[in-house]
């Protein structure tokens, strides 16, 4: 099976690398950095958003001056079978970021960033207490270095 992003022409490639570096580009300069037509461009989105490739438009956030700065990873260990259900319930949680079915001992990672210890505590508390769940191991980042969504297009 081969990926979706062969489907790809250079100028979709071009078109998603200077849209995921800033999402507010107008399409009329987009189609200025390509040398082509703005009513191109604005079909070339307008299909790259319906076949999925663009999912949404979006501000990144500084979780810093938000006072967001603790950042944590959960590994999640859930019984048996149960590990996708905890998984669906779970991402109904606006506090967590990142929830990934994973292979090792755990069967879920989360990530979560929060304001305090406190508040990283009483999540800790309500994970534990999901149906399903059997233990957690959490290890709180001393530092983050990078933390990116962007996604490497070739």
């Amino acid at each position: 099976m081969s990926d979706r992003v062969d489907e790809l022409d250079d100028i979709d490639r071009k078109i998603l690398k200077i849209l995921q570096a800033d999402g507010r580009t107008a399409l009329s300069e987009i189609a200025r950095r390509l040398e082509m037509g703005t009513a191109t461009i604005h079909e070339r989105v307008d299909g790259l958003e319906e076949d999925g490739y663009i999912r949404e438009y979006r501000a990144v956030l500084d979780p810093e001056l938000l006072g967001a700065t603790e950042v944590a990873f959960i590994a999640v260990h859930t019984e048996p079978g149960r590990f996708s259900a905890v998984a669906e319930r779970m991402a109904e949680e606006p506090k967590l970021q990142e929830i990934h079915e994973v292979t090792g001992e755990a069967d879920l990672l989360v990530k979560i960033r929060v304001r305090d210890r406190s508040e990283l505590t009483d999540a800790l508390a309500d994970l534990g207490a999901y149906d399903g769940v059997t233990a957690t191991e959490t290890k709180v980042a001393l530092r983050s270095v990078k933390e990116e969504q962007k996604l490497q297009i070739d």
